[in-house]
């Protein structure tokens, strides 16, 4: 019999981290298509990065690294979950392909910070927003410098960084912010309840 209510609570709970991730998912989704599109660079700004930190946070490193797969196996396989209601391989491939594959990185380093408690003071948070940002920002350039080498086009250093880092600066420490206030007010809250 307690064989039995083992396997049923380990059901159970495979099935809540499930709900949880695809969920996740389908928020990384919705905040792919908030975007404002730049005119000097193919990459717009989304709010997708605050989605990453929010799914490492809440999943913690594996289940949010899960989460960002999902979402790229299934924006690859078509379906609209890229910023522009888009999907397909070829959005992979193109030149935001390497902010999407950083997505993974940032959930995984945001989950392993929380994991080890590093998440509790606000500006840690801040910092590890930002670092989350940097990481992304590190596999979006090179897979910009890499497709944009592969059709014979050369940049300078700052010609590139102004195509893919500098014009989302403001707006990742904003999110990274944002992200540094909603922990604190999530544990304001959870406080207040346990008065």
């Amino acid at each position: 019999m307690k064989r039995v209510e083992e396997v049923y609570d380990l059901k159970k709970e495979l099935l809540t981290k499930g709900i949880l991730v695809f969920s996740f998912t389908i928020l990384l989704a919705l905040l792919s298509q908030i975007r404002i599109p730049l005119p000097f660079t193919p990459v717009p700004l989304t709010l997708q990065t605050f989605g990453v930190l929010l799914i490492g946070y809440y999943l913690g490193a594996k289940s949010g690294t899960l989460s960002i797969l999902l979402y790229l196996f299934l924006g690859a396989a078509g379906l609209p979950f890229f910023s522009g209601v888009k999907g397909g391989l070829l959005v992979l491939s193109g030149p935001t392909g390497g902010y999407l594959l950083g997505f993974l990185a940032g959930a995984y380093l945001v989950g392993k910070a929380k994991e080890k408690g590093l998440l509790e003071r606000p500006i840690y948070a801040f910092l590890c927003g930002v670092l989350a940002h940097f990481i992304i920002y590190f596999f979006g350039v090179l897979w910009f410098v890499s497709g944009y080498k592969f059709f014979s086009t050369s940049y300078t250093l700052k010609e590139i960084l102004t195509l893919t880092v500098f014009p989302f600066l403001p707006w990742d420490v904003i999110k990274s912010l944002l992200f540094a206030g909603f922990i604190l007010s999530e544990k304001r809250v959870k406080e207040a309840f346990r008065r």
